[in-house]
């Protein structure tokens, strides 16, 4: 069954007094792909963005991260930046989002350190938002590794089902 991230001080090698005052935020639901890839939600500057030390795990044959751990990062921030946030049209909340597209500017290989993701809502329309997603390496405000541009279709509803 999902469950809810724990609420902890997160360790973040960081620069910024935002970046040490990050939690875990104990609201945001997830599942076993989660759990797998090893990534957790933390708040800092009153917004969601996950977190993830690499591991050798997640490094493609040449020893540089694979390409598709930044693209489940974006993925995953893009729809979390959608929740809780209120539909133009109908003042409802967004309380889940499916992905429709998500294109992706690969920009810097990393072979260790933390990944960061963030994503910021471009527009939300009555059934489709867009979001703007980054992955920065070893702090919120560190080196760009990857941008992206998602379409998500939003609900409000819950989509969570009991795995």
């Amino acid at each position: 069954m999902p469950r809810a991230a724990s609420s902890i001080a997160c360790p973040i090698r960081s620069r910024s007094p935002i970046e040490r005052s990050a939690v875990s935020t104990p609201t945001h639901v997830h599942g076993p792909f989660q759990e797998l890839v090893g990534y957790e939600t933390i708040v800092a500057d009153g917004r969601p963005h996950l977190r993830l030390p690499v591991r050798r795990e997640l490094l493609n044959p040449h020893g540089v991260l694979h390409g598709g751990v930044s693209l489940t990062l974006l993925d995953a921030i893009g729809g979390r930046s959608l929740i809780d946030q209120r539909v133009p049209a109908s003042g409802q909340i967004i309380m889940s989002s499916v992905t429709v597209t998500l294109t992706t500017d690969f920009l810097l290989g990393v072979r260790d350190g933390v990944l960061f993701a963030t994503g910021s809502p471009d527009h939300i329309g009555k059934t489709v938002a867009y979001v703007s997603v980054q992955l920065r390496h070893n702090d919120l405000y560190g080196p760009l590794i990857a941008r992206g541009l998602g379409t998500y279709r939003v609900y409000a509803r819950s989509l969570v089902r009991p795995v």
